[in-house]
């Protein structure tokens, strides 16, 4: 997810409170997508309000970025040295430990792997 420091009040979108408010201005934290607030910035000039993006702050929460079931598998892949060099074990003991197929096991480590990269390289994910 993206933080934006914006100067605005849109009730649709999620404010941090508490607000500030400084000379008629409503000051609040959000926290969207670059896609949500390409949205906000189109409903914003369409409404004729007033409005300032301060900052723009990209950070990665991996709570946000991958699914509970992703976060699982890559959780237990790490901590049992999948990723290590040599590896600590194999996609066959991880899919044992997990209790899933192998190709279930690659399949969502390839699916979280990609979120990562993807998102280590800022391109939209699908």
């Amino acid at each position: 997810m993206i933080e934006y420091g914006v100067i605005v009040y849109a009730p649709e979108n999620l404010l941090h409170f508490p607000l500030i408010i400084r000379n008629g201005w409503v000051i609040s934290d959000i926290t969207t997508s670059h896609e949500r607030l390409a949205q906000l910035r189109d409903e914003l000039d369409a409404t004729g309000l007033t409005y300032e993006v301060v900052s723009v702050t990209q950070s990665t929460d991996s709570t946000d970025l991958l699914t509970d079931r992703q976060q699982l598998f890559m959780t237990e892949a790490i901590e049992h040295g999948y990723y290590d060099t040599p590896r600590g074990c194999s996609l066959t003991d991880l899919a044992n430990l997990l209790d899933v197929s192998k190709s279930t096991a690659s399949v969502v480590l390839h699916g979280a792997e990609g979120r990562i990269v993807k998102e280590f390289f800022a391109e939209p994910i699908e």
